[in-house]
């Protein structure tokens, strides 16, 4: 099983995703956890920020698919969501 360390979201908040972080936690999601594990590749965190929001915060996609979204990811993730 994979051992990741779950980084200091206040540190992560002095990189270049400050701005993406403060949106997520505005919106409420995704949750700090999220930026805790994939802040360790900031390139990689960044362009799955702008994809997350993209999908999700845009209108671009329909809010239907979107709870599908939610709701299989909680599942792959044994989440009680």
């Amino acid at each position: 099983m994979a051992n990741i360390t779950l980084l200091d979201i206040e540190a992560l908040r002095q990189t270049k995703l400050r701005p993406y972080i403060d949106q997520c936690l505005d919106h409420r999601a995704p949750d700090p956890g999220f930026h805790a594990v994939m802040g360790h590749n900031l390139d990689l965190a960044e362009a799955m920020f702008v994809a997350w929001s993209t999908v999700f915060n845009t209108g671009r996609i329909d809010h239907t698919l979107k709870e599908i979204i939610r709701v299989m990811l909680s599942r792959m993730a044994h989440c009680s969501y």
